[in-house]
């Protein structure tokens, strides 16, 4: 609720001014309205509350209507995103960040899309805005963890990632910190956790997952068609953040997997 009405003051000061000016008039006649039907006659309540279901509609559509320029660029955002467009993502985020009308969302969504560009410390930065402005939501929290892991801070990356967990965030992301895990060298925790890492049928996180428990856990190497499948995505991982001890560390797991492939095949 803090956070609804937080927003709103912060939405409300970029309206237009009819906007506004609808929007504090019909406010105050609901406040006006709602002590008025509890003291008013019997036969009166009725009409009262009609009153104040209408004023509850306006209420909605004012703000909707005051959010109108704001909320289209978010959503062109993340389709952009989604498309793996970031230039386009970062052309419809930035201005909005710039002034000031940037919520959690968008921030968040600045902030990945700056640490998918490589673009590190701009990342964390933005991220740890998100984290200002909502700090007990998942999003921003899984985030800044990730930025954080493939900075190759590896111990702060999982526990922010653990916080995530804790607030809401699916359970996938249990690969995350298992992976920190594993970058820090820290292989008890790995294996303790890789029982309840379920990676959701994502090649590139099963082919870790399987990749580590043949290493660490007595299991089979990976299958060829899952290291073919999900390689492509850590060789662009190792590329896009190469000068980070998270990037030469992928790189060499890359070379292994690579390895794996060369007996399979003869």
């Amino acid at each position: 609720m803090i956070w609804l009405i937080s927003r709103l003051r912060r939405d409300f000061s970029a309206w237009d001014r009819p906007t506004q000016m609808g929007f504090t008039l019909a406010l105050c006649l609901l406040v006006i309205a709602v002590p008025l039907f509890f003291i008013a006659p019997q036969d009166q309540r009725q009409t009262i509350l009609i009153g104040i279901g209408a004023l509850i509609i306006v209420t909605q559509i004012l703000i909707l209507w005051g959010n109108r320029g704001m909320v289209a660029p978010l959503t062109l955002a993340q389709r952009a995103f989604l498309r793996g467009d970031l230039e386009d993502t970062l052309a419809l985020l930035e201005p909005m960040h710039a002034s000031g009308q940037a919520d959690a969302r968008t921030l968040t969504l600045l902030g990945n899309a700056y640490r998918q560009l490589g673009r590190l410390d701009e990342s964390a930065a933005v991220l740890s805005e998100a984290i200002d402005n909502l700090p007990n939501h998942h999003y921003p929290l899984y985030g800044f963890g990730r930025t954080l892991i493939v900075q190759g801070n590896y111990a702060d990356g999982a526990a922010y990632v653990e916080r995530a967990l804790e607030t809401g965030a699916p359970p996938v992301v249990r690969f995350d910190i298992a992976e920190a895990y594993y970058r820090q060298g820290n292989i008890d925790d790995l294996v303790a956790i890789l029982s309840d890492v379920d990676v959701d049928d994502e090649e590139p996180r099963e082919l870790f997952v399987s990749f580590w428990r043949w290493r660490y856990a007595g299991g089979s190497p990976p299958r060829r068609e899952l290291i073919e499948a999900g390689l492509p995505f850590w060789e662009g991982q190792a590329e896009r953040f190469a000068v980070t001890p998270y990037g030469a560390s992928v790189r060499n797991d890359v070379s292994v997997l690579k390895s794996l492939l060369k007996p399979m095949g003869e």
